[in-house]
């Protein structure tokens, strides 16, 4: 398997554990957990939105990207998004470990991410290297 095909299902399988991560939160409603937000009002925030474009859409879009458009530029926007995604998978997993309750599944759960995000940074870097 070559770098690109590396990166393309390392992303895809970025936004299928995006999907488990919300799906664990819900899930949580058929042991009686209550799972709402203080002072929710009903109304999904715009920063829902914002979120749900970066760790889902934007993963997605960049894989037609590497799929259909073989420039340069597109290896580097990869590479320093793959970086931004491990810094905040990062960051994620540190605020899971300091919650009061720890929850072993997410725990699981963002620990591949992070190690799978370290993966794609290794491999992004290595497409990069490829052609230039």
């Amino acid at each position: 398997m070559n770098n690109s095909q590396k990166i393309v299902t390392l992303w895809i399988l970025f936004v299928v554990c995006m999907i488990l991560h919300f799906n664990y939160h819900v899930g949580e409603l058929f042991y009686g957990v209550d799972i709402k937000r203080p002072n929710a009002n009903g109304v999904v925030p715009t920063s829902a939105a914002i979120i749900r474009f970066v760790f889902e859409i934007l993963p997605m879009m960049l894989v037609i990207f590497i799929l259909f458009i073989e420039k340069p530029i597109i290896r580097q926007i990869n590479f320093y998004l793959s970086i931004l995604f491990s810094l905040a998978n990062l960051a994620h997993l540190v605020e899971e470990f300091m919650s009061p309750k720890l929850d072993l599944s997410q725990l699981n759960l963002l620990s591949f991410v992070f190690i799978s995000s370290l993966l794609l940074n290794l491999a992004s870097w290595r497409w990069i290297k490829e052609k230039e």
